[in-house]
């Protein structure tokens, strides 16, 4: 009767569950209670157990007040940058699989123990007393041949550990090469703020000088507006660069790893600053370096290397393999003495069909390793490149420096002699204004100029891959 209520239980679920009466037969665990009512509305869950947020790192009184050099920053970049960190921890995670790999060249040695109460009945109805029993055992297993199929994966797993490291390194060049470009990318904001500054000074003279002449009567009250609309352009333009400053000391402060609101003390870029040298080595030299030094490359070689050893493995995956066994084992059980249990043997595996799964994997791993290669040869293309343009993207902003010297010189000199000029009226304020926006615009370019050749050099460093902490090309 029990078995009969149970049997007729379960069929009135499956038929009220098909029939679709009641929710809860539909959703016994009321997933959907959660969700939106309809497509188009937000998801309102609330997660409970979401990590926090971790915490940027900040630095001391005595290092925000310290005056920074690039070298310094970009120490301590690598030190502070979670980019860096989990590079290093995925390359230690490939360690750890590369591990994993070997471990399949030793035995494996299993210990086990059942615990059992049993209670039986005899063929003739009567029921034997209840028996418990204990057997530990250990087992061994060990693969004795398998046609190279745990070389080929010990092999890709160590290529996979290169492209972890080529990866890492990859990493460290990346923060390194940010940390560059936003160094100077603050530093040339500064000295465009600084520029700025002079240019607000220049234009409050030239309007003193048009108040003065104005009340002379040897100067125009539109002499007057115009110097004071050139004046309230320049002011509008320094707060403007303020913010820009603000805006590069918050990525710089990110790529260091800081809070974004840090302030970074760095030393000032000014129009007399010196560009670059010359590079010691020519595009040629650098394209040869980039083949053995560019972490990028490597890893794409790296990734070759790994598809190459899954073909071998995909292939011995289909081939038998042999393996020896081994147990031992003691039964304790109730009512009879406790005796020991062995066996040894060997396991001879066949695949002899898979449904075509091995001759798919043969071919799957094939055209991965021909797409790894053909990637190879694009990233290689893309490579040389960049160190192409860089180079010459260098040298045209060395070769632009003279000129944009030249320029402020001059610039500074035209300034100074035409508002000279005005001042005794040989000159009109259009003259000073226009000999004040050249002024500002050399300076500008020059700065830029600087920035940019520096920036370029920092691209070519990394298009090469120059290793961490040597000097420029």
């Amino acid at each position: 009767m029990r078995w009969q209520w149970i049997s007729l239980g379960l069929f009135l679920l499956s038929a009220t569950a098909h029939a679709g009466v009641g929710v809860a037969f539909d959703d016994p665990f009321f997933t959907d209670s959660g969700l939106p009512q309809q497509p188009g509305q937000a998801w309102q869950g609330v997660p409970k157990q979401l990590p926090a947020l971790p915490e940027p790192q900040s630095w001391s009184a005595a290092l925000a007040g310290k005056t920074w050099t690039l070298p310094e920053l970009s120490s301590w970049a690598l030190a502070h940058n979670p980019q860096t960190a989990a590079a290093w921890e995925g390359l230690r995670a490939q360690a750890a699989a590369l591990g994993m790999a070997d471990s399949a060249w030793l035995p494996s040695l299993t210990l086990s123990t059942s615990a059992s109460r049993r209670q039986a009945v005899s063929t003739a109805g009567f029921s034997v007393p209840a028996r418990n029993s204990v057997m530990p055992s250990l087992s061994l297993s060990y693969t004795l041949w398998d046609f190279g199929l745990r070389a080929a994966k010990t092999d890709a797993a160590q290529a996979q550990e290169w492209v972890a490291g080529y990866t890492q390194n990859q990493t460290l060049q990346t923060v390194i090469f940010n940390v560059t470009q936003a160094y100077y990318k603050l530093l040339g904001n500064q000295a465009l703020l600084a520029a700025d500054a002079k240019t607000v000074a220049e234009n409050q003279k030239a309007l003193e000088a048009a108040e003065v002449l104005h009340r002379a009567g040897q100067a125009t009250i539109g002499d007057l507006y115009q110097a004071r609309a050139s004046l309230a352009t320049a002011q509008s333009t320094y707060a403007a660069q303020e913010q820009t400053v603000r805006s590069s000391q918050g990525t710089l402060a990110s790529d260091l790893g800081l809070p974004t609101n840090s302030v970074i003390h760095i030393a000032a870029l000014t129009a007399d600053s010196s560009s670059p040298g010359q590079l010691r080595q020519g595009v040629d030299s650098l394209m040869h370096a980039a083949e053995s030094a560019n972490p990028a490359l490597q890893q794409a070689r790296a990734q070759v290397a790994v598809a190459n050893a899954n073909i071998h493995s995909a292939r011995a995956q289909g081939l038998p393999s042999l393996g020896v066994t081994g147990s031992y084992g003691y039964q304790f059980q109730g009512g009879f003495q406790p005796g020991d249990t062995w066996s040894v043997g060997l396991t001879l595996t066949v695949p002899l069909f898979t449904g075509f799964n091995n001759h798919y994997a043969v071919r799957q791993a094939e055209a991965t390793a021909r797409q790894d290669a053909d990637t190879l040869a694009a990233t290689r293309n893309s490579t040389m490149a960049s160190i192409w343009q860089d180079y010459h993207g260098f040298q045209g902003d060395l070769a632009a420096y003279p000129g944009a010297s030249s320029s402020l010189a001059n610039a500074r000199k035209a300034r100074e002699v035409v508002l000279a000029q005005y001042k005794v009226g040989q000159a009109t304020i259009q003259d000073v204004l226009q000999a004040e926006s050249t002024l500002a615009q050399s300076r500008y370019t020059l700065i830029a100029n600087l920035v940019n050749s520096y920036v370029a050099l920092a691209q070519l460093s990394q298009a090469v891959g120059m290793p961490v902490g040597a000097k420029q090309p």
